[in-house]
């Protein structure tokens, strides 16, 4: 099989490199632009990423010390149910053996508190430790692994060229060459489409990704071994990415500047591709789609765009069939996404207004009670039990089934 792979960053280079890895046999050409710069998002990442790495055999000193990158235990939460809203961790704690039944019944007879939930994380347990890291540097490493087997073109394309049996459209949100731009009906509460982003100096050694919801949208805080990036994710319809900007100035003040960057916009439509395989093209990446980065989501969905494709080739599965098991996915991750937003009790802005008619009280536990394999479920039941726990949502009748 003759692959072509269009686009560069981190997206292009994990899929030739996979790819490469895995199917020795295919021809891999991976062409990218000198003239289109790389956006470079996702710093924070779930579990499941060391996964991806060890199957290159790449220890997780080398990739850690590359990638400038740090162990991560959790995400604190901040202000989002409330402005004064004291922090809260989620962790990576996993309800084996109906760990969160016998906790619930021991904090309904006020012998647990809220804080007491992340006693039951194991730092030792499965999947319990993430990354924070520079995702370029992650795509460097990757493509180091198969510059010498995949041929790597420098080229700006107008059209597909050529020859080749399979195209990945790795473009990012211009879609370049996407066959059926489709996109997936998504829910109209995905409010935030705009982020200003820069790298500070460190301020913090906190193994944690900080979430802190603010007037019209939230700030992430990753910290690295060197440097720490930050971002105000906003919605434009609620605030000009003027206002914006000195909003996020003002949440940066005490920090300062590494190596004298200056704040970036990047804009997007939260949505994905109802068909991101169509025809012989496949789009991965920010092509694919991109909802909301709350949750460290964007390069896992790279990365389990890349090995679902990879097992849909090896078993000669359809389009048809990637497409709806990729759908499974970006569903899961839109449903708890905003679940964050329309859990809180926040009323205090125009945007915290518009989820004040969304009532997840239900529909928290109803995703709790239908995600109880921790293997197969992006986010498994424990994750929703750790968002009704810390929004006081624990009314809902069937708690302990």
């Amino acid at each position: 099989m003759k692959i072509c792979i269009i686009g560069g960053g981190t997206t292009g280079w994990w899929t030739a490199g996979y790819l490469n890895h895995h199917f020795s046999e295919y021809d891999i050409t991976l062409i990218e632009s000198s003239d289109i710069p790389i956006i470079g998002v996702g710093e924070s990442t779930l579990p499941m990423i060391k996964t991806f790495f060890d199957s290159f055999g790449i220890d997780e000193k080398e990739w850690m010390t590359k990638c400038d990158a740090v162990h991560k235990y959790g995400n604190i939460k901040q202000g989002w149910n409330g402005k004064e809203d004291p922090e809260f961790a989620f962790t990576f704690w996993f309800n084996d053996n109906n760990a969160f039944s016998n906790w619930y019944k021991e904090y309904i007879r006020g012998n647990k508190t809220k804080d007491s939930l992340n006693d039951l994380y194991n730092k030792d347990g499965w999947s319990a430790v993430a990354y924070h890291l520079h995702a370029e540097e992650a795509g460097r490493i990757i493509k180091d692994t198969c510059i010498e087997n995949v041929t790597h073109i420098v080229d700006t394309l107008d059209t597909l060229p050529p020859g080749y049996d399979l195209y990945i459209d790795c473009t990012g949100f211009r879609r370049q060459f996407v066959k059926d731009k489709t996109e997936v009906k998504v829910n109209k509460k995905h409010l935030v489409n705009s982020a200003w982003v820069c790298p500070f100096q460190l301020d913090e050694n906190v193994p944690y990704t900080r979430s802190i919801a603010r007037d019209y949208g939230w700030q992430f805080k990753i910290g690295l071994t060197s440097r720490v990036g930050t971002g105000y994710v906003y919605s434009d319809t609620h605030i000009s990415d003027e206002q914006a900007l000195e909003q996020f100035k003002e949440y940066t003040s005490h920090l300062d500047p590494w190596m004298d960057k200056s704040p970036r916009n990047i804009k997007w439509k939260p949505n994905w591709l109802k068909n991101p395989w169509s025809d012989n093209v496949v789009a991965i990446g920010l092509s694919q789609g991109f909802i909301d980065p709350l949750e460290s989501n964007a390069l896992f969905m790279i990365q389990h765009s890349i090995t679902t494709l990879a097992e849909c080739l090896k078993r000669g599965y359809s389009s048809k069939t990637y497409n709806k098991m990729i759908n499974r996915t970006w569903n899961e991750n839109s449903e708890y996404i905003l679940h964050h937003y329309g859990l809180s009790n926040r009323d205090d802005t125009s945007f915290w207004k518009e989820y004040t008619d969304m009532d997840m009280s239900k529909t928290v536990w109803e995703n709790y009670k239908k995600s109880g394999n921790k293997y197969t479920n992006l986010y498994p039941d424990a994750i929703w039990a750790t968002l009704a726990v810390y929004y006081d949502s624990l009314n809902y009748p069937d708690i302990q089934s």
